[in-house]
């Protein structure tokens, strides 16, 4: 069903030298370094960075394929465990990267202080009683996507921010229909982030961002979720010193289930 590459997952270490781990899950369409590399040079003089190059967004192994976010959580999960205890002080999830640590967080290997979902994707996927239609409308996602990499106007304006440095163009379809196919259906797991001091964020140009507040309105679970005006998805990474701020923040904790500034 799906394709999967022969390598192994890579993880990149920086800052070894300070206490507070921060792990970095990059978001679907971008690699670790679009996203991170910027952030990274800053963070690194007090965190101890944890950067994954996920499967199918690593440019060193380009026959490697995301199969599902599950499956990367699983192996992101072992890793820590073997190397950390399970032990992580911050985690910093990207759009598909949140998805990929609310997985994580539900092992209870893992321990977990600060845990952010910048971005956090809440999407309805058709639940399709037989394989073949969800076979074409996957390939259908794929398609629209490996077309928008190709016309990245239309790609900013539905994400409301220009991205374009950020994006892996060379993904694979591959990848792209592994993802799309593994969504569905997919239950949002909400019950992660009761296991740590949680955060949402979003910004405001993101798309159905009233929706979105309205779904988050309306769970019962623990987290705070922050609005940034006059951003849109994963604004943020242009911003690394802003970003940096916005961490030690949330490592020091506020209060609250809607914050806008």
């Amino acid at each position: 069903m799906f394709m999967k590459g022969m390598m192994q997952m890579k993880y990149f270490e920086f800052g070894k030298e300070n206490d507070i781990t921060l792990l970095l899950l990059h978001g679907a369409d971008t690699t670790w370094q679009l996203s991170f590399e910027k952030f990274i040079d800053i963070a690194k003089q007090r965190y101890h960075i944890i950067a994954v190059a996920e499967d199918g967004f690593n440019t060193d192994e380009p026959n490697t394929y995301a199969v599902s976010v599950i499956a990367e959580a699983e192996k992101i999960t072992e890793y820590l465990v073997e190397n950390f205890d399970g032990r992580v002080d911050i985690i910093l999830g990207e759009s598909l990267g949140g998805m990929i640590m609310t997985e994580i967080l539900l092992d209870e290997r893992i321990k977990v202080h600060t845990a952010i979902a910048d971005g956090f994707t809440i999407l309805e996927y058709p639940n399709f009683r037989h394989d073949l239609p969800k076979r074409i409308f996957a390939a259908l996602l794929a398609d629209v996507q490996l077309f928008a990499f190709r016309h990245m106007g239309l790609f900013n304006w539905i994400l409301g921010e220009d991205i374009d440095s950020m994006i892996y163009k060379n993904t694979s379809k591959t990848t792209l229909f592994n993802l799309e196919y593994s969504m569905m259906p997919y239950r949002y797991k909400y019950e992660a982030f009761d296991l740590a001091d949680s955060y949402i964020w979003h910004g405001e140009k993101e798309p159905g961002l009233r929706q979105v507040v309205k779904k988050l309105g309306g769970t019962d679970h623990r987290f705070s979720h922050k609005v940034f005006l006059n951003r849109g998805h994963g604004s943020l990474l242009k911003e690394p010193a802003r970003l940096m701020r916005e961490i030690d923040l949330a490592y020091r904790g506020y209060n609250g289930r809607i914050k806008t500034r």
